[in-house]
């Protein structure tokens, strides 16, 4: 990375792009002193929010860009949930839940029978980006959209209980009528796939609970298959986090190590210090949002996890997945209770024996 995160890139459009800077800040909040910088964003993206309409723009401050309404605009809800989770503080989410209930009925107003399908006038309303191939391959961008609508309704929702205030009396039952949506035009019950299994869309689906056992054992046999990624910004987090949650790990750090034309080894075997914006290297060679699965190096690798419910890492689980390709891991994170050190090693037994340095104040659960 290069320039100054939040931003698309240093060298072409510099813009604030919403859609590099949410899928990237967890990562960015786990590994640099970048607190302030997403005070400051927010307020932006909050500042640049359609006085009339509730649409959250492509870029905050808005300079123009083109994007899509859940991938760009659910920077108003994933931004402040993320920095509550790490930093223990909900100073963005007091400031930005007005404007994510105006988000959500800006949502709602560009849906047709729970799923979204328009965003403003003119506008691209894209979905995946960045996926190998044609973008007509791609996951569909209704299918994305409505995916991280109800994502948002999701986040309202923990939103309202953390301020202790009252959620909006439409959002359960928005929440089920564009989870139905998704089940009616995406999911084909013969098979147990979403959108013909393409790209990550069973893991999209499994992160919402939807479908039935198949999508599960269709989305394994899919990559355990694969050689190299078919996922762009938004499918590659979502799966590789995915695979991880379905106790997959050797198979999501094969994925994430692979050597296939989309890999992140090929950007490097091609002298690449600086993330990539496709994974072909034919458009921007220093672009962030790849660099969302950066974090899993700490949350997964090294195992370093709060307690369900928690934040600010003052109630720590350390649980590193189990990979055999390694041997040994170690690296920290500094957090608002202080740096967190883990360092583990395989044991000829094939166990993992753990060695960490915890902040005085935090509890190891």
């Amino acid at each position: 990375m290069s320039g100054c995160v939040p931003s698309d890139c240093p060298h072409r459009e510099r813009l604030g792009y919403t859609r590099d800077g949410q899928l990237t800040c967890e990562a960015a909040m786990l590994t640099l002193d970048v607190k302030g910088l997403y005070e400051k964003w927010y307020q932006d993206i909050l500042d640049s929010q359609g006085a009339d309409t509730g649409h959250i723009p492509h870029t905050a401050p808005f300079l123009g860009g083109g994007g899509g309404p859940g991938g760009w605009g659910g920077a108003v809800y994933l931004l402040p949930m993320a920095f509550h989770r790490i930093y223990g503080d909900k100073s963005l989410l007091e400031k930005g839940y007005p404007a994510m209930i105006r988000w959500l009925e800006y949502m709602d107003s560009r849906s047709e029978d729970g799923i979204v399908v328009r965003e403003e006038e003119g506008g691209w309303c894209l979905g995946e980006w960045s996926a190998p191939g044609p973008q007509e391959d791609m996951i569909p961008a209704e299918f994305v959209n409505t995916y991280y609508y109800i994502q948002g309704l999701k986040a309202c929702r923990e939103a309202a209980a953390l301020l202790d205030r009252e959620a909006p009396a439409w959002l359960e039952e928005r929440i089920r009528a564009s989870e139905e949506a998704l089940l009616r035009r995406y999911f084909d019950p013969q098979t147990g796939d979403f959108c013909s299994g393409r790209g990550a869309a069973n893991a999209f689906a499994r992160i919402l609970h939807l479908g039935d056992a198949r999508t599960k054992e269709n989305l394994i046999a899919k990559y355990r298959a694969a050689t190299t990624l078919d996922t762009g910004i938004f499918g590659t987090p979502i799966l590789l986090e995915q695979l991880f949650r379905e106790g997959e790990a050797d198979l999501a750090y094969r994925l994430l190590t692979s050597q296939g034309p989309a890999s992140f080894a090929r950007m490097k075997q091609a002298g690449a210090t600086t993330l990539w914006e496709v994974w072909d290297g034919s458009s921007s060679h220093n672009h962030p949002m790849f660099g969302s699965v950066v974090k899993l190096l700490f949350t997964e690798i090294l195992g370093i996890r709060q307690k369900k419910g928690s934040c600010g890492f003052r109630d720590i689980t350390l649980a590193p997945a189990q990979i055999p390709a390694l041997q040994w891991a170690e690296g920290q994170i500094r957090t608002p209770a202080g740096t967190v050190h883990v360092r583990w090693d395989r044991t000829p037994q094939d166990t993992l024996a753990i060695t960490s340095r915890l902040p005085p104040d935090a509890k190891d659960s």
